[in-house]
Order: structure tokens, then sequence, then C-alpha cells
């Protein structure tokens, strides 16, 4: 039987953004991965009513641009999967005043390219035991603090956290780099972040 290539076209699940009421969908690369599950479950003949229901149902897998606390003022990302800059570059597309947490052991040979994310880092906070090779990477380019590990850049960045009524920060921890230098996995490292971020704040935002 001869295969059949079907061209993907972000454009054709636009409807579904409307009509569904999720925030695992405001980022791009969810969109992407969106526009893909909705040709196949089309091409499966899935009602669009299903499909709706489920993405309504969705919860993004842990440790990946995985959402913590959302309020008005602030949003908190844990994406500690992100061992490589091009991975971590994903998150800092997609958010805004974020106060970035990057990392721990690099990748050989790992190059960053902050020129169209500058702007959206207020301000990044080094941690890990290799800090000369990211202070190397940012310090042209982003104001930086060296934290040394995620307890502490969690309290520097309640210091230096501007909380406004127009505009919602970003605490992003998108390491860039793999965690075997303070941790056994990313996902230890995500949840050691996740219940650090919890007591801090979701007393306070009320959430």
């Amino acid at each position: 039987m001869k295969s059949k290539l079907i061209s993907i076209n972000k454009s054709n699940c636009n409807f579904l953004l409307k009509k569904i009421n999720n925030k695992y969908f405001k980022s791009k690369s969810n969109v992407e991965n969106l526009a893909f599950a909705y040709a196949i479950a089309k091409n499966l003949k899935i009602n669009d009513k299903v499909i709706v229901r489920a993405l309504n149902k969705f919860r993004g897998l842990p440790h990946r641009q995985e959402i913590i606390l959302s309020s008005s003022k602030l949003l908190c990302i844990n994406d500690s999967k992100a061992t490589s800059f091009d991975a971590c570059l994903q998150s800092l597309l997609n958010y805004n005043n974020i106060y970035w947490i990057v990392g721990g052991l690099p990748k050989y040979q790992d190059h960053f390219y902050l020129k169209n994310v500058k702007k959206k880092i207020v301000k990044a906070y080094i941690v890990g035991k290799n800090t000369s090779f990211f202070r190397k990477k940012i310090r042209n380019d982003i104001t930086y603090t060296i934290s040394k590990n995620i307890r502490n850049a969690v309290g520097d960045i309640c210091k230096d956290l501007k909380w406004s009524e127009n505009s919602k920060s970003t605490i992003l921890l998108s390491p860039a780099a793999a965690s075997f230098d303070q941790f056994n996995n990313f996902e230890n490292r995500g949840n050691y972040f996740k219940n650090l971020i919890i007591k801090k704040f979701k007393q306070r935002l009320n959430v």
C-alpha cells in the first residue's frame, strides 16, 4: 500500500484554541504539537467535540514547561528537562519578564544564542558547580547573580522580584544543563524546585 504524506499547517487548529481553556496551549511548542495531533485525530475521523473535550483535560508531562503556579502577577515554570540551550530556548521564547534559573553540568560545546531572548530576561541566576561556563555564556547579554544552588536562586529571586499590577513576571527553571552535579536526575531537580516554589508563593498568591 502506498504511504500518504500529510502536510501540517498550524493555522488549521486556530479555531480549537478559541474553543479550549487550557494554559498548556499558550506556548508555541505546544501549539505546534497540537497541530500534528489534530491532523492525526482528523485522519482517524475523530469528532471535533471529542477533541475539544480531551484538550481541555490535557495536562503536560512533568518537568517540561510544567506550570507550577499561575496568577495575574506571577507565573512559575518547571522546565528541568531542558538539559541543553536549544531545549531551554523554547521556554525563553514563550515567556516574558523572566527570572531565569540556569546552570548545572553543561553539554559539551553547547552554544548559547541569546540575541532573540535577552530582552525577555530580567535577570539570570546561575546554579551548579560549573558557574564559570554559564557566566561566560551570558555575561555580555544578561544581568546575572551567582546563586550556586536552586534554594539560593529562589531566595535571590524573592529579593529581586518586582510585583506589578500591569505585567506578569515569570520564574523559570530551565537549566540548559544536566543535573548530576547536584541532583540524581532532572526529575529530582524539578521536584525540588517545585516544592520550594509552592512553599514560597502558594499562600501569598492564594492559588
